[in-house]
């Protein structure tokens, strides 16, 4: 079956991405008061998530703006974060087969990981519906852009994040990100001396270079360390 767009489609995707809007709103709330916080105004901030429309890319910016010489580590640590939208992308690409170029890479411009699992599910029933897939994609940008237009804008009011310890939501958000990658035993290593080449980066060279550090000397030892085979 060839995919197709239907406005029933695309009202199915919005309401279901209304239920996980909460969420959604939360995160943006939060990147709009730190994006606040290094001086983006409420215009800023807000085409920040619609053109880039990358939660933890857009997070992980934050944590280096202003700081030009960073911009080779944060670049490639976005990167790397995002290399999972490649693969997503790969397994999207045979339900969208048949669209025309420039409706598909439209779409996918509102990819991010819940609609990917909907297209998914919607491809496993055997259903084409795409509009699924876009419909879900634009309730979360607009709860994107409402929670960081809303965060940017009442930011002010709050005065200095640290003072409410959204400082340390990133480094708390990618530490639950880092433990959803946690496999077993046979993990603790990588992840022992990715901590501790970042922490000596911290401490010796200071920016943030130490999240590409650490990242790259945890992935360099997972890629390098033997396994043991299957039984």
């Amino acid at each position: 079956m060839s995919p197709y767009f239907s406005r029933a489609g695309f009202s199915r995707g919005f309401f279901e991405g209304i239920g996980l809007l909460p969420g959604m709103i939360a995160f943006g709330i939060v990147f709009g008061v730190l994006a606040d916080g290094v001086g983006l105004s409420i215009t800023g901030a807000s085409a920040m998530s619609f053109f880039v429309f990358a939660g933890t890319a857009q997070l992980l910016a934050l944590h280096a703006w202003g700081a030009p010489d960073l911009l080779v580590a944060v670049v490639v640590s976005v990167i790397a974060m995002n290399a999972r939208y490649v693969l997503f992308g790969a397994a999207i690409q045979p339900w969208m087969r048949g669209l025309p170029p420039w409706i598909a890479y439209a779409s996918l411009f509102l990819l991010v990981d819940p609609n990917w699992a909907a297209a998914m599910r919607e491809r496993d029933a055997g259903r084409h519906d795409i509009a699924v897939f876009v419909g879900m994609g634009v309730a979360f940008m607009i709860g994107w852009i409402v929670g960081t237009a809303a965060g940017a804008g009442f930011g002010p009011l709050l005065g200095d994040p640290r003072r409410l310890g959204l400082d340390f939501f990133l480094p708390a958000f990618f530490l639950s990100l880092a433990c959803g990658f946690w496999k077993g035993r046979g993990d603790l290593l990588p992840f022992a001396i990715g901590a501790a080449v970042a922490l000596v980066f911290e401490r010796f060279v200071g920016g943030s270079w130490h999240v590409l550090a650490g990242g790259l000397a945890g992935s360099l030892t997972a890629a390098f360390l033997p396994r043991k085979a299957a039984t």
